[in-house]
């Protein structure tokens, strides 16, 4: 099966990373030829030139609702490489990949994996055209799939939700491993540490966790929070140091910017927190989960559909630091409850977010269309 991912985003977040991963997961399979077509230079292609020996071709990304000449060159290398199946991943691509398999005289499956929100319904003639080219739309949560078939209800019997899969760590630290990384970020054995790892930006919820580690102070409890990731806008770090230096708890907040192995750095917390204000998924929960480490999420978006609350983890309300604090304070004050959720939550995410099993289920629904 020949099989074409697109994605001419030029950024690297999950969503990039994500084509990356299932280029590599589909190429495993040694009758499947994959080729992926990106913008070239992007910091996508820049990763597959780093880490893949999978093919790429390239088409300059000029976002428009009719995009011809673009879809035109598609189509050639559609059918120049006989491509059985297109995976796409960005939303603005849709309109490209639709008139290509139009134009294209191998008129290939095309499957979308849609990783954002919807928030508004797609019934026009325009959208019904670009849908109706859609063999599969994979949404990541069953919030996401429900939205879809309320917003464009011609289309629903094609959506199917297909959850995200995570990786084990590499490799599980011990005791004197995590002690040696404890000292690296100036972290000793007694803190009680609460990880946070995403973009730096308001969105993601920094700010609510240092409001929270600052309530921790207060209560004198031994609490502080490594906060991981990349500046989206600069000064933004310097704007959260300010916010825990005006309360005085500068020293309980340490900052490490973007790390390429998570897991690892995970695996040095008692617990990790997502206060994202709406996260469609959330992957670092499952991450987390599957390292053992006790998970804190935002109540909001695709996370309660990852955490059963004070089951393998726990939910705070959303934008509230002192709730969350409270959640933080729980795993605190009971280590046992802290072990239960960590290893009821592993099992949980080895079961529902295992990245082979995600791979496989994929390529069965790929397959079905394409037997």
């Amino acid at each position: 099966m020949n099989i074409l991912e697109l994605c001419l985003s030029p950024g690297l977040g999950g969503l990039e990373l994500y084509v990356y991963r299932s280029a590599e997961a589909l190429n495993e399979n040694q009758t499947n030829n994959v080729i992926a077509v990106l913008s070239e230079n992007s910091k996508l292609d820049e990763h597959f030139e780093k880490n893949s020996s999978i093919p790429r071709k390239y088409i300059k990304h000029f976002f428009r609702a009719l995009p011809v000449l673009n879809a035109i060159k598609l189509a050639s290398i559609i059918d120049t490489n006989q491509i059985d199946v297109i995976h796409m991943h960005w939303g603005k691509d849709l309109p490209l990949a639709a008139f290509a398999k139009a134009f294209s005289r191998r008129k290939p499956a095309l499957i979308y994996t849609r990783q954002m929100m919807v928030t508004r319904a797609k019934n026009d003639f325009y959208h019904s055209f670009l849908y109706g080219q859609l063999d599969i739309l994979f949404t990541i949560t069953k919030e996401l799939e429900n939205l879809y078939k309320k917003y464009i209800r011609n289309f629903s019997d094609k959506v199917i939700t297909l959850y995200y899969g995570v990786k084990k760590p590499d490799h599980i630290l011990n005791s004197d491993e995590i002690a040696k990384l404890r000292h690296k970020y100036d972290l000793s054995a007694n803190d009680f540490v609460v990880g946070l790892i995403g973009r730096l930006e308001e969105g993601k919820g920094q700010y609510l966790l240092i409001e929270a580690i600052h309530k921790a102070k207060e209560n004198n409890q031994n609490i502080k929070a490594l906060i991981v990731g990349h500046e989206m806008n600069t000064g933004y770090r310097e704007i959260l140091r300010k916010q825990a230096d005006k309360f005085g708890i500068a020293n309980n907040i340490k900052f490490e910017d973007f790390v390429s192995q998570p897991q690892q750095l995970m695996q040095l917390c008692d617990c990790i927190v997502l206060a994202s204000e709406q996260e469609t998924f959330g992957l670092v929960l499952p991450e987390a989960m599957r390292a053992g480490i006790a998970v804190i999420g935002s109540n909001s978006g695709g996370v309660p559909e990852i955490i059963d609350h004070e089951k393998t983890g726990l939910l705070f309300e959303t934008k509230n630091s002192g709730d969350l604090n409270a959640q933080i304070e729980k795993l605190y004050l009971d280590p046992e409850l802290k072990h239960n959720l960590a290893q009821q939550g592993q099992q949980s995410a080895d079961n529902r977010f295992n990245n082979t099993l995600h791979f496989q289920q994929l390529e069965k629904h790929i397959k079905s269309i394409n037997p």
